[in-house]
């Protein structure tokens, strides 16, 4: 478990600066309010696995005290450096898998977003033991081009810095680079953000057709993001 190690990347849920393509149909409370629902989801399924340990990675960078009171059963958050999703992940796995890996503690990393209420730990843990088992790269594809979940067991940061980061085509292009480069790549299934209005009808239709009914038995149902869904729907059109 220690060697394992899954950062949940993740921004204060603030109106207006969170899930802005939210908006509409949601207002900027609302998705506020769902953003801070599947992070408390996250963070909670996360802590709660005997497979890996979790660090918190958190921006902006002076709100450290809000996470740790809303958090303070993770005892592991750090604020993310860089400008922009590239560098920060590049400073991740560059600072985290750095150094001779026979003395590393941490031998392979996973990140996550915050806001895949509907992402296992089986699944996380499954990239993990991809990378034990000797990929080099470890993609979780989302139906928007991109990718949910990225692994790695060594640094190999132009996989972010050289690709063009949030658009259509940079699951493809990491892919490219990754096995031009000479690099193992292990896919997962798909499996996708809650970014924009499908993904959230998407999300609530799954819920209620698959969790629903087993919400009281379920250790990993996203009980905070279907009590926000519930309060939402119907969509305001």
């Amino acid at each position: 478990m220690d060697r394992r190690l899954t950062a949940i990347l993740t921004k204060r849920p603030l109106p207006g600066q969170v899930k802005t393509r939210l908006c509409p149909p949601l207002s900027p409370d609302e998705a506020a309010h769902l953003q801070a629902a599947m992070l408390r989801d996250v963070v909670e399924r996360c802590c709660g696995s005997s497979d890996f340990r979790s660090v918190l990675l958190y921006s902006p960078q002076g709100d450290g005290g809000w996470f740790r009171e809303t958090f303070p059963g993770l005892e592991d958050q750090r604020p993310q450096v860089g400008e922009g999703l590239a560098q920060r992940l590049a400073h991740l796995f560059e600072t985290t898998l750095c150094g001779d890996g026979s003395l590393r503690k941490v031998q392979t990393l996973v990140a996550v977003g915050s806001d895949q209420p509907l992402l296992s730990t089986g699944r996380i843990a499954k990239a993990h033991r991809c990378l034990e088992e000797g990929a080099d790269l470890v993609l979780g594809p989302d139906f928007g081009g991109g990718y949910y979940l990225v692994g790695q067991r060594a640094a190999h940061p132009e996989l972010f810095t050289k690709i063009e980061m949030s658009t259509t085509s940079m699951f493809e292009e990491t892919v490219r680079l990754a096995e031009s480069s000479g690099l193992t790549v292990e896919l997962l299934g798909r499996g996708y953000d809650v970014d924009v209005r499908a993904d959230l009808e998407r999300l609530h239709a799954e819920l209620g057709a698959r969790f629903a009914q087993r919400a009281e038995t379920d250790p990993e149902f996203p009980r905070f993001t279907w009590s926000i869904l519930q309060s939402l729907y119907p969509l305001k059109s």
